[in-house]
Protein backbone atom coordinates (compact mmCIF):
# COMPACT_ATOMS: atom_id res chain seq x y z
CA UNK A 1 0.00 0.00 0.00
CA UNK A 2 1.35 3.41 -0.93
CA UNK A 3 2.25 5.82 1.83
CA UNK A 4 -0.51 8.21 0.69
CA UNK A 5 -3.11 5.43 0.97
CA UNK A 6 -1.75 4.43 4.39
CA UNK A 7 -2.05 8.00 5.67
CA UNK A 8 -5.52 8.43 4.13
CA UNK A 9 -6.85 5.29 5.80
CA UNK A 10 -5.37 6.16 9.21
CA UNK A 11 -6.62 9.76 9.02
CA UNK A 12 -10.13 8.42 8.48
CA UNK A 13 -9.82 6.51 11.77
CA UNK A 14 -8.14 9.22 13.85
CA UNK A 15 -9.65 9.30 17.32
CA UNK A 16 -7.76 11.93 19.30
CA UNK A 17 -10.54 12.74 21.76
CA UNK A 18 -12.25 9.35 22.27
CA UNK A 19 -15.32 10.45 20.33
CA UNK A 20 -15.83 6.97 18.80
CA UNK A 21 -15.74 5.20 22.18
CA UNK A 22 -19.02 6.44 23.57
CA UNK A 23 -20.06 2.87 24.48
CA UNK A 24 -17.28 2.86 27.13
CA UNK A 25 -18.07 6.22 28.74
CA UNK A 26 -19.08 4.55 32.00
CA UNK A 27 -15.32 3.97 32.37
CA UNK A 28 -13.31 7.14 33.27
CA UNK A 29 -10.36 5.81 31.23
CA UNK A 30 -12.45 6.45 28.11
CA UNK A 31 -13.12 10.07 29.08
CA UNK A 32 -9.43 10.93 29.00
CA UNK A 33 -9.64 12.45 25.50
CA UNK A 34 -12.20 15.18 26.28
CA UNK A 35 -10.67 15.69 29.76
CA UNK A 36 -7.27 16.29 28.18
CA UNK A 37 -8.67 18.93 25.83
CA UNK A 38 -10.59 20.60 28.66
CA UNK A 39 -7.54 20.83 30.96
CA UNK A 40 -5.44 21.99 28.02
CA UNK A 41 -7.92 24.82 27.36
CA UNK A 42 -7.80 25.83 31.05
CA UNK A 43 -3.99 25.90 30.88
CA UNK A 44 -3.90 28.08 27.77
CA UNK A 45 -6.56 30.55 28.98
CA UNK A 46 -4.96 30.95 32.42
CA UNK A 47 -1.53 31.29 30.77
CA UNK A 48 -2.75 34.11 28.52
CA UNK A 49 -4.10 35.93 31.61
CA UNK A 50 -0.74 35.53 33.40
CA UNK A 51 1.06 37.01 30.36
CA UNK A 52 -0.56 40.38 31.15
CA UNK A 53 1.66 40.77 34.25
CA UNK A 54 4.58 38.42 33.67
CA UNK A 55 7.98 39.91 32.76
CA UNK A 56 10.29 37.50 30.84
CA UNK A 57 13.63 38.89 32.08
CA UNK A 58 16.19 37.52 34.53
CA UNK A 59 15.84 40.63 36.69
CA UNK A 60 12.06 40.88 36.61
CA UNK A 61 10.66 37.34 36.20
CA UNK A 62 10.76 36.33 39.87
CA UNK A 63 9.41 39.69 41.08
CA UNK A 64 6.55 39.59 38.56
CA UNK A 65 5.57 36.10 39.78
CA UNK A 66 5.61 37.38 43.39
CA UNK A 67 3.45 40.34 42.34
CA UNK A 68 0.97 38.08 40.52
CA UNK A 69 0.76 35.74 43.52
CA UNK A 70 0.45 38.36 46.27
CA UNK A 71 -0.83 41.64 44.82
CA UNK A 72 -2.82 41.17 41.62
CA UNK A 73 -6.57 40.70 41.99
CA UNK A 74 -6.85 40.71 45.78
CA UNK A 75 -10.58 40.96 46.51
CA UNK A 76 -12.46 40.63 49.78
CA UNK A 77 -15.46 38.31 49.82
CA UNK A 78 -17.38 38.14 53.10
CA UNK A 79 -14.38 39.39 55.03
CA UNK A 80 -12.04 36.82 53.41
CA UNK A 81 -9.25 38.04 51.12
CA UNK A 82 -9.22 36.05 47.86
CA UNK A 83 -5.94 36.31 45.85
CA UNK A 84 -7.22 35.94 42.28
CA UNK A 85 -3.71 36.22 40.80
CA UNK A 86 -2.49 33.31 42.91
CA UNK A 87 -5.58 31.28 41.95
CA UNK A 88 -5.03 31.89 38.22
CA UNK A 89 -1.40 30.83 38.60
CA UNK A 90 -2.48 27.72 40.51
CA UNK A 91 -5.06 26.86 37.84
CA UNK A 92 -2.33 27.22 35.19
CA UNK A 93 0.00 24.86 37.06
CA UNK A 94 -2.47 22.19 38.16
CA UNK A 95 -4.41 22.14 34.87
CA UNK A 96 -1.05 21.58 33.12
CA UNK A 97 -0.30 18.73 35.56
CA UNK A 98 -3.72 17.26 34.71
CA UNK A 99 -2.85 17.47 31.00
CA UNK A 100 0.30 15.41 31.62
CA UNK A 101 -1.64 12.91 33.71
CA UNK A 102 -4.30 12.52 30.98
CA UNK A 103 -1.59 12.08 28.34
CA UNK A 104 0.23 9.39 30.36
CA UNK A 105 -2.95 7.49 31.30
CA UNK A 106 -4.28 7.69 27.74
CA UNK A 107 -1.01 6.40 26.27
CA UNK A 108 -0.91 3.53 28.79
CA UNK A 109 -4.55 2.70 28.00
CA UNK A 110 -3.81 2.61 24.27
CA UNK A 111 -0.68 0.53 24.92
CA UNK A 112 -2.17 -2.19 27.12
CA UNK A 113 -5.46 -2.31 25.17
CA UNK A 114 -3.58 -2.62 21.87
CA UNK A 115 -5.36 0.45 20.45
CA UNK A 116 -2.20 1.32 18.50
CA UNK A 117 -2.83 -1.58 16.16
CA UNK A 118 -4.32 -1.02 12.72
CA UNK A 119 -5.99 1.38 12.05
CA UNK A 120 -4.91 3.22 15.21
CA UNK A 121 -1.21 3.70 14.38
CA UNK A 122 -1.50 7.40 13.49
CA UNK A 123 -3.58 8.17 16.60
CA UNK A 124 -0.86 6.56 18.74
CA UNK A 125 1.99 8.40 17.02
CA UNK A 126 0.26 11.78 17.25
CA UNK A 127 -0.50 11.22 20.93
CA UNK A 128 3.08 10.20 21.67
CA UNK A 129 4.40 13.24 19.78
CA UNK A 130 1.91 15.42 21.66
CA UNK A 131 3.27 14.13 24.98
CA UNK A 132 6.86 14.95 23.95
CA UNK A 133 5.89 18.48 22.83
CA UNK A 134 3.93 19.02 26.04
CA UNK A 135 6.97 17.96 28.10
CA UNK A 136 9.12 20.48 26.19
CA UNK A 137 6.47 23.12 26.83
CA UNK A 138 6.47 22.10 30.50
CA UNK A 139 10.22 22.35 31.05
CA UNK A 140 10.44 25.68 29.20
CA UNK A 141 7.56 27.06 31.25
CA UNK A 142 9.09 25.81 34.49
CA UNK A 143 12.20 28.00 34.09
CA UNK A 144 10.02 31.10 33.74
CA UNK A 145 9.43 31.16 37.51
CA UNK A 146 13.17 31.88 37.86
CA UNK A 147 13.53 30.39 41.33
CA UNK A 148 16.26 28.09 42.61
CA UNK A 149 14.42 24.91 41.79
CA UNK A 150 13.48 25.85 38.22
CA UNK A 151 16.93 27.27 37.44
CA UNK A 152 18.83 24.15 38.50
CA UNK A 153 16.26 21.80 36.99
CA UNK A 154 16.68 23.53 33.61
CA UNK A 155 20.47 23.41 34.01
CA UNK A 156 20.36 19.65 34.66
CA UNK A 157 18.09 18.91 31.69
CA UNK A 158 20.17 21.05 29.32
CA UNK A 159 23.28 19.14 30.42
CA UNK A 160 21.86 15.88 29.04
CA UNK A 161 22.28 16.77 25.31
CA UNK A 162 25.94 17.69 25.95
CA UNK A 163 26.66 14.01 26.64
CA UNK A 164 25.98 13.34 22.94
CA UNK A 165 29.34 15.00 22.14
CA UNK A 166 30.88 11.56 22.69
CA UNK A 167 29.09 10.40 19.54
CA UNK A 168 31.03 12.77 17.31
CA UNK A 169 34.29 12.84 19.29
CA UNK A 170 35.63 9.72 17.53
CA UNK A 171 35.46 11.34 14.05
CA UNK A 172 39.05 12.20 12.97
CA UNK A 173 40.03 15.88 12.71
CA UNK A 174 36.51 17.40 12.90
CA UNK A 175 35.05 15.37 15.76
CA UNK A 176 36.43 17.54 18.55
CA UNK A 177 35.03 20.68 16.93
CA UNK A 178 31.68 19.26 15.80
CA UNK A 179 30.18 18.75 19.31
CA UNK A 180 26.65 17.85 18.20
CA UNK A 181 25.23 17.71 21.74
CA UNK A 182 26.67 21.07 22.73
CA UNK A 183 25.06 22.60 19.63
CA UNK A 184 21.63 21.40 20.79
CA UNK A 185 22.19 22.81 24.28
CA UNK A 186 23.46 26.09 22.82
CA UNK A 187 20.30 26.49 20.71
CA UNK A 188 18.14 26.33 23.85
CA UNK A 189 20.52 28.31 26.06
CA UNK A 190 21.22 31.09 23.57
CA UNK A 191 24.77 31.15 24.94
CA UNK A 192 27.17 29.19 27.11
CA UNK A 193 25.08 29.49 30.29
CA UNK A 194 21.52 30.13 31.43
CA UNK A 195 20.76 33.85 31.14
CA UNK A 196 18.52 36.43 29.47
CA UNK A 197 18.72 34.74 26.06
CA UNK A 198 17.63 31.47 27.67
CA UNK A 199 14.57 32.89 29.37
CA UNK A 200 13.58 34.71 26.15
CA UNK A 201 13.84 31.51 24.12
CA UNK A 202 12.05 29.41 26.73
CA UNK A 203 9.24 31.97 26.90
CA UNK A 204 8.84 31.91 23.10
CA UNK A 205 8.96 28.07 22.93
CA UNK A 206 6.55 27.67 25.84
CA UNK A 207 4.01 30.07 24.33
CA UNK A 208 4.59 28.93 20.74
CA UNK A 209 4.05 25.21 21.35
CA UNK A 210 0.83 25.83 23.28
CA UNK A 211 -0.70 28.12 20.68
CA UNK A 212 0.41 26.08 17.65
CA UNK A 213 -1.03 22.86 19.12
CA UNK A 214 -4.31 24.60 19.92
CA UNK A 215 -4.57 26.03 16.39
CA UNK A 216 -3.82 22.63 14.81
CA UNK A 217 -6.52 21.00 16.94
CA UNK A 218 -9.09 23.63 16.00
CA UNK A 219 -8.25 23.37 12.26
CA UNK A 220 -8.55 19.58 12.50
CA UNK A 221 -11.94 19.82 14.23
CA UNK A 222 -13.19 22.44 11.73
CA UNK A 223 -12.20 20.39 8.68
CA UNK A 224 -13.41 17.00 9.94
CA UNK A 225 -16.42 18.11 11.99
CA UNK A 226 -15.10 15.89 14.78
CA UNK A 227 -15.93 16.49 18.44
CA UNK A 228 -13.24 17.15 21.05
CA UNK A 229 -15.30 17.86 24.17
CA UNK A 230 -17.96 15.18 24.53
CA UNK A 231 -18.86 16.05 28.10
CA UNK A 232 -21.88 17.73 29.61
CA UNK A 233 -21.56 20.93 31.66
CA UNK A 234 -21.72 19.05 35.01
CA UNK A 235 -18.42 17.09 34.75
CA UNK A 236 -16.73 20.17 33.27
CA UNK A 237 -17.91 22.28 36.22
CA UNK A 238 -16.83 19.55 38.64
CA UNK A 239 -13.35 19.29 37.08
CA UNK A 240 -12.94 23.06 37.19
CA UNK A 241 -13.93 23.19 40.86
CA UNK A 242 -11.44 20.42 41.63
CA UNK A 243 -8.59 22.37 39.99
CA UNK A 244 -9.74 25.56 41.71
CA UNK A 245 -9.79 23.85 45.11
CA UNK A 246 -6.28 22.43 44.67
CA UNK A 247 -5.03 25.86 43.52
CA UNK A 248 -6.49 27.39 46.68
CA UNK A 249 -5.40 24.64 49.12
CA UNK A 250 -1.90 24.17 47.62
CA UNK A 251 -0.74 27.50 46.11
CA UNK A 252 1.82 27.11 43.33
CA UNK A 253 5.40 27.04 44.63
CA UNK A 254 7.25 30.36 44.89
CA UNK A 255 10.61 29.30 46.34
CA UNK A 256 13.75 31.43 46.48
CA UNK A 257 15.09 33.57 43.67
CA UNK A 258 17.48 31.75 41.31
CA UNK A 259 21.10 31.79 42.50
CA UNK A 260 23.65 30.36 39.99
CA UNK A 261 26.27 30.14 42.76
CA UNK A 262 24.25 28.02 45.17
CA UNK A 263 23.35 24.43 44.22
CA UNK A 264 20.33 22.94 46.02
CA UNK A 265 20.47 19.23 46.95
CA UNK A 266 18.75 17.30 45.66
CA UNK A 267 17.93 19.12 42.42
CA UNK A 268 14.25 18.54 41.75
CA UNK A 269 11.82 19.61 39.03
CA UNK A 270 8.19 18.86 38.16
CA UNK A 271 7.14 15.27 38.83
CA UNK A 272 7.21 14.09 35.21
CA UNK A 273 10.98 14.74 34.90
CA UNK A 274 12.13 13.28 38.22
CA UNK A 275 12.63 9.72 36.90
CA UNK A 276 14.90 11.12 34.16
CA UNK A 277 17.13 12.69 36.83
CA UNK A 278 17.67 9.34 38.55
CA UNK A 279 18.30 7.71 35.17
CA UNK A 280 21.01 10.29 34.43
CA UNK A 281 22.67 9.47 37.76
CA UNK A 282 22.70 5.75 37.03
CA UNK A 283 23.97 5.67 33.45
CA UNK A 284 27.26 6.61 31.71
CA UNK A 285 27.18 10.09 30.10
CA UNK A 286 26.70 8.88 26.51
CA UNK A 287 23.78 6.63 27.41
CA UNK A 288 22.28 9.39 29.54
CA UNK A 289 22.16 11.47 26.35
CA UNK A 290 21.00 8.69 24.04
CA UNK A 291 18.42 7.11 26.36
CA UNK A 292 15.62 9.71 26.09
CA UNK A 293 15.91 9.86 22.29
CA UNK A 294 15.86 6.06 21.96
CA UNK A 295 12.86 5.85 24.29
CA UNK A 296 10.95 8.36 22.16
CA UNK A 297 11.95 6.59 18.94
CA UNK A 298 10.90 3.14 20.20
CA UNK A 299 7.68 4.57 21.60
CA UNK A 300 6.74 6.09 18.24
CA UNK A 301 7.49 2.82 16.41
CA UNK A 302 5.60 0.47 18.76
CA UNK A 303 2.72 -0.08 16.25
CA UNK A 304 5.24 -1.39 13.72
CA UNK A 305 7.31 -3.45 16.18
CA UNK A 306 4.34 -5.35 17.61
CA UNK A 307 3.35 -7.74 14.79
CA UNK A 308 0.94 -9.88 16.83
CA UNK A 309 -2.69 -9.87 15.67
CA UNK A 310 -4.38 -10.03 19.06
CA UNK A 311 -4.97 -6.93 21.18
CA UNK A 312 -5.17 -8.82 24.48
CA UNK A 313 -2.12 -8.04 26.72
CA UNK A 314 -1.50 -11.73 27.55
CA UNK A 315 -1.23 -12.48 23.83
CA UNK A 316 1.57 -9.88 23.58
CA UNK A 317 3.86 -10.97 26.46
CA UNK A 318 6.98 -9.00 25.48
CA UNK A 319 5.09 -5.71 25.12
CA UNK A 320 3.16 -6.37 28.33
CA UNK A 321 6.44 -6.87 30.23
CA UNK A 322 8.04 -3.78 28.64
CA UNK A 323 5.04 -1.62 29.56
CA UNK A 324 5.02 -2.81 33.17
CA UNK A 325 8.80 -2.41 33.41
CA UNK A 326 8.64 1.18 32.14
CA UNK A 327 5.89 1.97 34.67
CA UNK A 328 7.84 0.36 37.54
CA UNK A 329 11.03 2.26 36.68
CA UNK A 330 9.12 5.56 36.34
CA UNK A 331 7.60 5.18 39.81
CA UNK A 332 10.74 3.69 41.39
CA UNK A 333 13.19 6.23 39.98
CA UNK A 334 10.84 9.09 40.91
CA UNK A 335 10.71 7.88 44.52
CA UNK A 336 14.51 7.43 44.71
CA UNK A 337 15.32 10.92 43.39
CA UNK A 338 12.80 12.49 45.78
CA UNK A 339 14.52 10.77 48.71
CA UNK A 340 17.96 11.54 47.24
CA UNK A 341 18.96 7.87 47.20
CA UNK A 342 21.59 6.79 44.69
CA UNK A 343 24.58 4.50 45.34
CA UNK A 344 26.15 4.86 41.90
CA UNK A 345 28.82 2.22 42.63
CA UNK A 346 26.31 -0.47 43.58
CA UNK A 347 22.85 0.21 42.13
CA UNK A 348 23.39 0.73 38.34
CA UNK A 349 24.70 -2.85 37.77
CA UNK A 350 21.76 -4.21 39.76
CA UNK A 351 19.27 -2.15 37.72
CA UNK A 352 20.94 -3.22 34.46
CA UNK A 353 20.96 -6.91 35.46
CA UNK A 354 17.29 -6.76 36.54
CA UNK A 355 16.37 -5.11 33.22
CA UNK A 356 18.17 -7.76 31.17
CA UNK A 357 16.63 -10.63 33.15
CA UNK A 358 13.08 -9.24 33.02
CA UNK A 359 13.29 -8.41 29.30
CA UNK A 360 14.84 -11.82 28.61
CA UNK A 361 12.01 -13.52 30.49
CA UNK A 362 9.46 -11.47 28.55
CA UNK A 363 11.13 -12.39 25.26
CA UNK A 364 11.06 -16.13 26.07
CA UNK A 365 7.43 -15.85 27.15
CA UNK A 366 6.69 -14.09 23.84
CA UNK A 367 8.41 -16.85 21.82
CA UNK A 368 6.50 -19.53 23.70
CA UNK A 369 3.21 -17.75 22.98
CA UNK A 370 4.01 -17.49 19.26
CA UNK A 371 4.98 -21.20 19.22
CA UNK A 372 1.66 -22.15 20.85
CA UNK A 373 -0.27 -20.10 18.29
CA UNK A 374 1.62 -21.69 15.40
CA UNK A 375 1.03 -25.16 16.84
CA UNK A 376 -2.71 -24.50 17.23
CA UNK A 377 -2.96 -23.40 13.58
CA UNK A 378 -1.04 -26.48 12.34
CA UNK A 379 -2.96 -28.99 14.50
CA UNK A 380 -5.62 -31.14 12.69
CA UNK A 381 -9.30 -30.53 13.60
CA UNK A 382 -10.82 -32.68 16.40
CA UNK A 383 -12.00 -36.17 15.45
CA UNK A 384 -15.72 -35.40 15.83
CA UNK A 385 -15.46 -32.38 13.61
CA UNK A 386 -13.40 -34.35 11.09
CA UNK A 387 -16.02 -37.11 10.98
CA UNK A 388 -18.84 -34.68 10.27
CA UNK A 389 -16.75 -33.05 7.56
CA UNK A 390 -16.12 -36.49 6.00
CA UNK A 391 -19.86 -37.32 6.14
CA UNK A 392 -20.75 -34.09 4.40
CA UNK A 393 -18.06 -34.81 1.78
Amino acid sequence: MAIADWIRERKAHLDLFDETKTQYQYNPLYLLGPMLYYFYLLTVVSGVILMLWYEPTTSGAYDSIVRISREIGRVTVGGVVVPLGSLVRGIHKYAADAVFLCFILRIYRMYFAGEYKRPGELSWMLFFLGLVLTMISGVTGYLLIWNQRSFWAAKTILTVPVYLDELTAWIPRVGEQLKFGSMIAYIFLGGSAIGQATITRFYAIHFGISIVLLLLIEVYVYRTRRARLKMSWFPMLLLFLMVLFVAWALPAEMGRRADPNRTPLPILSDWYFLALYQYVKYTPPLWAGLGPGLLIGVGMLVPFLDRSKSRHPLDRPLFLVLGLLALAYFLGFTALIMWNIAQIEREPPIVLLATVLIMGGGFLWHLRRRWQEARAVAAPPPAAVRTRQEERA
